[in-house]
């Protein structure tokens, strides 16, 4: 993907291509749309069935968008923080990620960097930023970006153990500045998050599955 200043120069796999540009500065647009993997921390997905108790919700006022989701996955609150937090391994498991690793950690916080390209049909739009994380095991994760292609940016993930399931709660804030554009509104921001979550919770079931059922 290049950047000139009239707008985007690409092709149909985003490389620099002279024969087409449009004629409108689309870098806000490649920022809004990152702000949808941030919405669904960790970002990217394998394409995979939405079960039926997933709830996602998705509410915009002004550039301001937050996101409530929560699904229950029949793994112990371990297993499931490990998934939430194996940041850099979770390129096997979210397709949209390129990269994900952290730079740093200490006992209670991770600093992490995560990049990759969200897909919308022939085209992808880049996104890149690093985030802190902070730990609660077995219970919490909190998470502030600090740079990157959102301006700003909050998420809280929450574990409870019920009938021997584990619910997950993901709570998102995050203030986007600029409309987002090509018709991606709350309907497509909440699908992309379930289908997200979907991927995470497959691979809570497969660890699972792997370590057998005495776990």
């Amino acid at each position: 993907m290049e950047f000139s200043q009239r707008g985007l120069i690409c092709s149909c796999s985003f490389a620099a291509c002279p024969h087409m540009s449009f004629s409108i500065d689309l870098r806000p647009a490649c920022r809004a749309l990152s702000l949808v993997l941030l919405l669904a921390t960790p970002v990217g997905s394998h394409a995979a069935r939405p079960e039926e108790d997933m709830q996602v919700k998705v509410s915009r006022q002004g550039d301001v968008v937050t996101a409530h989701a929560q699904f229950a996955v029949p793994v112990s609150a371990r297993q499931a923080y490990a998934v939430l937090t194996d940041y850099d391994h979770m390129t096997d498991f979210l397709a949209d990620l390129d990269e994900s690793r952290i730079l740093s950690r200490t006992e209670d916080s991770m600093l992490v960097r995560q990049a990759g390209k969200v897909r919308f049909g022939w085209f992808s739009i880049p996104f890149e930023y690093v985030r802190r994380v902070e730990l609660f095991p077995g219970t919490r994760l909190v998470s502030h970006v600090v740079s990157g292609s959102v301006k700003q940016g909050d998420v809280t993930t929450s574990l409870q153990a019920l009938n021997g399931q584990t619910v997950v709660t993901y709570d998102s804030k995050a203030t986007l500045g600029y409309w987002l554009p090509f018709g991606i509104g709350d309907t497509a921001i909440a699908s992309r998050i379930q289908k997200d979550l979907e991927s995470l919770r497959l691979e809570m079931l497969r660890r699972k599955q792997s370590a057998g059922a005495g776990d």
